[in-house]
């Protein structure tokens, strides 16, 4: 199960204190989806991933770390207004918020897992910005230096389902047709991707899919 509890916490930019949740524990059942968004029960944490301060708006894992922006930044028209998107729910703005803060700093890797997650909050309230706020995403991802192999095959695998739930079809077909992985599971998710896109077929889809699929096939 999951354990929310609340502690209150001094914001480092206004030093102002505010209650945050804070996750004490949480569990998944089930496979994840394509895009590596847990199952639940930890997919309804997302609210309690970032902390937001209520006074100066700041948005960061902990309000205790130091923002290593200039404090106008939070100010800015393009902070408070999430880029001119209208989004619905407070979740898709905080991770939107910390994708501006993450870009200014010059980290990719926070950049596009912030705007991964921002699709997610979207998909969750079928914001209209879901395929956009991917497309965003996908800039960020090709600028990321992949740390090792595992890392740099997960962000392909990430790339596909990006491309084909932002309905870009013809360019996951074009990119990832000649893509061979030294992972089973990881060819065969890259072909259940192909199968949908040439389906024109933009839905989410888990990894139990993609096994199902094959499994058919080899029946």
């Amino acid at each position: 199960m999951t354990v929310i509890n609340e502690f209150e916490e001094k914001c480092s930019v206004c030093g102002k204190t505010s209650p945050q949740p804070v996750m004490m524990s949480t569990s998944t059942f089930g496979y994840p989806d394509l895009d590596l968004r847990p199952s639940e029960m930890k997919r309804s944490s997302m609210f309690a991933w970032l902390h937001v301060c209520p006074h100066c708006g700041y948005v960061a894992s902990s309000l205790e770390n130091e923002l290593e922006v200039p404090g106008e930044m939070l100010k800015s028209e393009e902070y408070l207004t999430c880029g001119g998107h209208d989004f619905k729910s407070k979740s898709s703005k905080m991770f939107y918020r910390q994708h501006l803060i993450s870009k200014a700093n010059n980290d990719c890797r926070s950049e596009f897992f912030s705007l991964l997650h921002c699709a997610w909050a979207c998909d969750d309230r079928d914001e209209e910005f879901a395929v956009e706020i991917r497309k965003m995403a996908l800039k960020s991802i090709d600028r990321i230096d992949a740390e090792d192999e595992d890392e740099k095959n997960n962000l392909m695998l990430l790339k596909a389902d990006l491309l084909r739930r932002s309905v870009q079809f013809d360019r996951l077909i074009s990119e990832f047709k000649d893509v061979i992985f030294n992972d089973t599971l990881y060819n065969d998710i890259i072909s259940f991707q192909i199968e949908k896109a040439m389906e024109k077929d933009c839905g989410c889809y888990t990894v139990e899919d993609v096994l199902k699929d094959t499994n058919q096939e080899t029946l």
